[in-house]
């Protein structure tokens, strides 16, 4: 049979070529051998694409289940992603089929680094020095050890003793250059990074260090040189693209950072520091709307993202009006978070997500109906039927509600509040002015300004305590610079604040100074990790601060003998508590202490608590002397100790530190997030 073709024969030959050209020119991934396999995962791990790496090795070890290399492999990938235990997994396996390797013992030390298991890491760190005495990887582990233990120095000393030991090694010039920036050694710091360059100039990573430690001495144009040099010796280094954006963001060169943002959300989606620092330009730029449209698309993509989230709040806080119904959407978002505190009867969590709520949509019924609950759950019933009465002023309730305000108006009627006919809610009961300060160089690299932010988002905070007023200032600066404002506008305390983070854990730190000595009073040190962890960290900080303060109020009302004074059960008064009368305007605070000081001679009398309300407190008064020198607005203070030399101390100032001591969950964690998290990664650099 003869067969006939229409068409020309080159047609013909065209066609036929295209066909077996997959079989001859492409061949499909299952006809690679193991060996090649592993060679394309190689390919992709030196770029940095952890994840295609990945998919080569699991095929070269289904190949060939005994390819040691190839499981050490997934093990460093697991690592870079950090997968901890699944590293340690493929750890095992491939210690059976590649023996007597140092770098799997290694890398099986920085996993339980990762795992925040510093004594297996310490114990296999020092096997391996053991055997090894010259192996520079084990001494890195135990540098890392010292440096999440706080021993900057003994670090120090361990990567100088590397490099005695390798001289051009880039992992310890890079380590002992950026311990001794942490250190303040600029000039040694710079030195090394130096030797780093001349060695290794043409590496990526060296030039992003070199980089970073321009970028926290402040010099943004050596910054931007070196960064830019990183992202042209490897276009894949997204983290060089990250630093690039944020040194144009502190430059003011507010497009050019958002130029580089759109470039790496065309990569990656789901890159939060872009969304936020776009957000952040654009808002810095006057844009706000824009701005609020990618902080809220960016919180689509990426919700946990706590720092981009408070920013978005801030944002809606001071530009939108009240009736602007996106106040209620992100007020939902803080409702649904104390309705689940409170399923866990986790009741400080939730009372503190509902105050969010209301601070960000006052008019919120929902969220305002779930807060009285809560109150009325502590048995706080004036606050109770506050809060009542204020959703029936906005809109129409059902008749249990309208019965409930019934029958608590007249259960409540015959309290304090109503006999002396005060209203203990427009009682001004601020006693305590504070400054909010961040300090040093608020230099960020995940969340450009996350200092400013973070001082920002406590003065929110506080501004629902009714004892406190907090100023803040955003703008970085100096003590001597925060000592002056602090003393020239009469405040009590000034608190500098320092914010440091990385992808996993966090740091807020804060020293408290007394704003009439400048002498530093307590400090505070709040280490959050897991989630929630920003919003974690900024609810005990503000507890803390309001716990720290003494109590102290004011005579509002007089009867003869009976007064009435603005304390109540929520500040820890009872019946019987002995109160001092002292003239209005004389109570200062310790030179280098919390607390209250007055003289004897300013003491007009005692007060005696009979009866207790919530708010407010009625007592018989028992002047000092023959003369009657009480006035209303007098201030009250719990009778405290009274020293040999006749000076007056508040109250044991030990008593009041025991109050604000962090909890185990606070300070478990290093000292130095972003500089262990980069050594940390340092490890891999091949």
């Amino acid at each position: 049979m003869r067969i006939q073709f229409c068409g020309n024969r080159r047609l013909f030959a065209f066609v036929y070529v295209l066909c077996m050209l997959p079989q001859t020119v492409l061949p499909a991934a299952s006809t690679l051998t193991a060996r090649q396999l592993y060679e394309q995962g190689q390919q992709a791990q030196r770029a940095g694409d952890w994840f295609s790496a990945v998919e080569a090795y699991q095929e070269a070890v289904q190949l060939n289940s005994v390819y040691g290399d190839a499981w050490y492999a997934l093990a460093e990938c697991s690592y870079a992603l950090g997968e901890y235990s699944l590293a340690l997994s493929y750890l095992d396996t491939a210690a059976r089929f590649a023996l007597d390797r140092t770098d799997i013992l290694n890398l099986t030390g920085f996993c339980y680094l990762g795992l925040n298991d510093t004594v297996a890491a310490d114990t296999i760190f020092r096997q391996v020095l053991a055997t090894y005495p010259n192996n520079v990887e084990a001494r890195f582990g135990l540098a890392q050890l010292d440096i999440l233990a706080g021993r900057l120095t003994g670090a120090q000393n361990m990567y100088l003793d590397a490099l005695k030991r390798q001289q051009s090694n880039r992992n310890a010039l890079l380590s002992v250059a950026l311990v001794a920036q942490e250190l303040g050694k600029t000039a040694d710091a710079q030195s090394y990074i130096d030797q780093a360059l001349r060695y290794h100039g043409s590496d990526a990573e060296v030039q992003y260090v070199a980089a970073w430690i321009a970028f926290l001495n402040g010099n943004f144009k050596e910054t931007e040189s070196h960064v830019r040099t990183s992202v042209n010796l490897n276009p894949a280094l997204d983290k060089s693209y990250e630093l690039l954006a944020t040194v144009l963001y502190q430059q003011e060169q507010w497009q050019d950072a958002v130029d580089v943002c759109d470039y790496r959300l065309t990569q990656n989606r789901n890159n939060a520091t872009a969304w936020y620092l776009k957000g952040r330009a654009l808002q810095q730029m006057g844009q706000i709307e824009e701005a609020y449209r990618i902080f809220e698309a960016g919180l689509a993509v990426v919700p946990q993202d706590e720092i981009m989230r408070t920013t978005l709040e801030l944002l809606v806080l001071e530009y939108f009006d009240i009736e602007d119904i996106r106040r209620s959407k992100w007020a939902e978002y803080h409702i649904e978070r104390a309705v689940n505190h409170e399923k866990l009867y986790e009741s400080a969590q939730a009372e503190f997500e509902y105050k969010n709520a209301l601070r960000l949509d006052p008019l919120n019924v929902k969220a305002r109906t779930g807060y009285a609950a809560m109150l009325d759950s502590k048995g706080q019933q004036e606050l109770y039927l506050e809060q009542l009465t204020f959703i029936s002023s906005i809109e129409p309730v059902s008749v249990r509600v309208a019965d409930t305000i019934e029958a608590y108006k007249s259960l409540l009627s015959d309290t304090l509040a109503v006999r002396w006919n005060v209203e203990p809610f427009y009682v001004d009961k601020t006693r305590w002015h504070i400054g909010l300060f961040s300090t040093g160089n608020d230099i960020q690299l995940l969340h450009a300004d996350a200092g400013a932010v973070t001082v920002q988002a406590v003065a929110s905070q506080l501004s629902g305590s009714a004892i406190v007023d907090a100023q803040m200032f955003p703008e970085s600066v100096s003590y001597a610079e925060a000592f002056r404002i602090a003393r020239s506008a009469g405040q009590d305390y000034f608190i500098l604040m320092e914010f440091e983070e990385n992808d996993r854990e966090l740091l807020l730190s804060a020293a408290v100074y007394s704003g009439r000595t400048g002498s530093e009073v307590t400090s505070f040190r709040f280490y959050r990790t897991g989630n929630d962890r920003y919003t974690g960290a900024l609810r005990r900080f503000c507890s803390s601060i309001v716990q720290m303060l003494p109590v102290k109020g004011r005579v509002i009302a007089r009867n003869a003998d009976t007064v009435l004074v603005d304390l109540g059960t929520s500040d820890g008064i009872v019946v019987g508590t002995e109160l001092d009368v002292i003239k209005s305007g004389v109570l200062s605070t310790p030179d280098m202490e919390i607390g209250i000081v007055y003289s004897a001679k300013d003491v007009l009398g005692k007060i005696t608590i009979t009866e207790v309300s919530e708010t407010v407190s009625q007592g018989k008064y028992d002047r000092n002397g023959f003369y009657d020198r009480m006035n209303l607005n007098d201030e009250v203070v719990p009778v405290p100790v009274t020293d040999t030399d006749g000076t007056v101390a508040e109250t044991d100032t030990a008593a009041t530190q025991v109050s604000i001591v962090p909890s185990a969950e606070d300070i478990s964690g290093t000292e130095y997030p972003v500089l262990s998290r980069m050594l940390q990664e340092l490890y891999l650099i091949q």
